[in-house]
C-alpha cells in the first residue's frame, strides 16, 4: 500500500531529483516553520514570473538563487518539500541535483509550483511559491 511519503517521494522524483532520503523533521527548522517563513507578510520576492508564464527557464532561475543563497551543498545535495498531502508530517526529504532535475515539474493540484529547498544545515531556504497572479522566488536565512 502506498503510503504519504511514497506520494511525496513519487512527486519529488517526479521533477528529475534524485532523492537520497527521508530524514523527517530532523533538528533544524521544520518544514511547517519554513512555508510560514516563505509566507510571511513581509517576505519581497527575489524573483517573479507570471502564473500562466512559459516555463523553459524555471529551473534555472530557480537553481542561481539557490546557488547564492548557500542552499546547495557542493554535491548538490539540500532539503526538500513540496505542496502534497501529508507533507508536513513526512517532513523533510534529502535530494540531490542530476542533469534531468526541472522544479518546474513540483507543481500542486492547481498546477501552480510550489517547493522549499532547505540548505543541510539549516539555515537557509530558497523555494517557489504562488501568489495572487504570480509565482515569486523566495530566498531567506532562517535565523
Amino acid at each position: 500500500m502506498h503510503s504519504t511519503a511514497d506520494d511525496l517521494i513519487e512527486h519529488i522524483r517526479g521533477s528529475g531529483l534524485e532523492v537520497v532520503a527521508v530524514p523527517g523533521n530532523e533538528p533544524g527548522p521544520s518544514v511547517e516553520r519554513a512555508w510560514r517563513a516563505m509566507a510571511g507578510f513581509e517576505v519581497e520576492p527575489v524573483a517573479s514570473f507570471p502564473l500562466d508564464a512559459d516555463r523553459a527557464e524555471v529551473h534555472a532561475l530557480w537553481l542561481g538563487h539557490a546557488r547564492r543563497a548557500g542552499v546547495l551543498g557542493d554535491d548538490g545535495a539540500f532539503l526538500i518539500t513540496a505542496v502534497a498531502a501529508g507533507s508536513r508530517e513526512v517532513g523533510w526529504i534529502r535530494v540531490r541535483l542530476t542533469q534531468g532535475a526541472d522544479v518546474s515539474r513540483l507543481v500542486d493540484d492547481q498546477e501552480r509550483i510550489e517547493f522549499v529547498a532547505r540548505s543541510v544545515s539549516g539555515d537557509r531556504i530558497c523555494g517557489i511559491t504562488a501568489e495572487e497572479y504570480d509565482h515569486w522566488v523566495v530566498s531567506l536565512a532562517l535565523a
